[in-house]
């Protein structure tokens, strides 16, 4: 009897001694796959940071050569056509004078041409360094480059947004925005056949929302996707939205109804003590 009674209480110590065991190989697993998960979290944070840092890196060089390129046109491009525009001028007093029609008409049709060289150099320029985005916001750039695109294209394009006035967001958030309205507006024109295009921009709980919508022929981006057509502005817009967590979302078409294509950022304010507005040419400060 007694053995039994000792045979049992080893029996119940073994059986203790398992279950300790078995919950310290438990605990330990689960203790293993926490960190195992922590240090995964880290290193796909490190690695999206890393990304991030890159596309900022490589979008900032970006806007920094189109800032010297506009230079250069504004410098030394726009300078000779305008040295070459007063030469002509004066040319054209000396082929006045002499009384040849033929020599006049060609003298004028130089002088048309170098002015509208100038006029071409100006808006490039403009495209490349958006200054009224700068030194206005994001209400007047968007007026500015719809009024632009109307005079040179047979579209009709609306602008709204549900502010009177939009409040100032930081220099990137602003230019980032501007350069989605852009992509998006351009690729409607190029490969949507539309005829009108609307844009709206609003903030709501704390999210700007810019939407895009044109009538054309519409496009399906998950099949593109899937097929890895996905052009380089949907990429462009991707990769400048995930520098301000931003996202976007493509509304697929009906069959004649054109498509939209709608942008979520959150709300950045700009900093209280903002700098001085850039001069369009130059990265130094100018005084008022």
């Amino acid at each position: 009897m007694q053995n039994n009674e000792e045979l049992k209480l080893a029996l119940l110590i073994a059986l203790i001694a398992m279950l300790m065991m078995a919950f310290f190989v438990i605990s330990f697993v689960m203790y293993y796959q926490k960190r195992k998960f922590e240090e995964e979290k880290k290193i796909n944070d490190i690695e999206k940071n890393y990304n991030r840092l890159l596309l900022d890196t490589a979008l900032n060089s970006e806007e920094t050569e189109r800032r010297r390129i506009a230079q250069d046109l504004h410098d030394d491009i726009g300078t000779m056509l305008s040295l070459t525009k007063l030469s002509l001028n004066q040319l054209s007093k000396l082929v006045n004078a002499s009384d040849n029609e033929k020599q006049e008409q060609i003298m004028k049709k130089s002088q048309s041409l170098v002015e509208e060289t100038i006029l071409h150099v100006r808006r490039i320029t403009r495209d490349l360094v958006p200054t009224t985005l700068e030194r206005f916001g994001l209400l007047e750039a968007f007026e500015e480059f719809i009024d632009k695109l109307e005079e040179d294209n047979n579209l009709v394009i609306s602008f709204h947004s549900n502010t009177a006035e939009f409040p100032r967001q930081g220099q990137k958030l602003e230019l980032t925005l501007y350069r989605i309205m852009q992509e998006l507006v351009n690729n409607a024109i190029k490969h949507a056949n539309c005829s009108s295009i609307e844009i709206s921009l609003g903030i709501e709980n704390e999210m700007i929302s810019l939407r895009v919508t044109d009538n054309g022929i519409g496009f399906d981006p998950e099949k593109i996707k899937e097929n890895n057509l996905a052009g380089l502005g949907l990429l462009g817009i991707e990769s400048r939205l995930a520098i301000v967590n931003g996202t976007v979302q493509y509304e697929k078409p009906v069959k004649g109804q054109g498509s939209s294509a709608c942008a979520r950022i959150p709300v950045m304010p700009m900093p209280e003590n903002k700098p001085e507005p850039l001069h369009p040419f130059r990265r130094e400060k100018v005084n008022a």
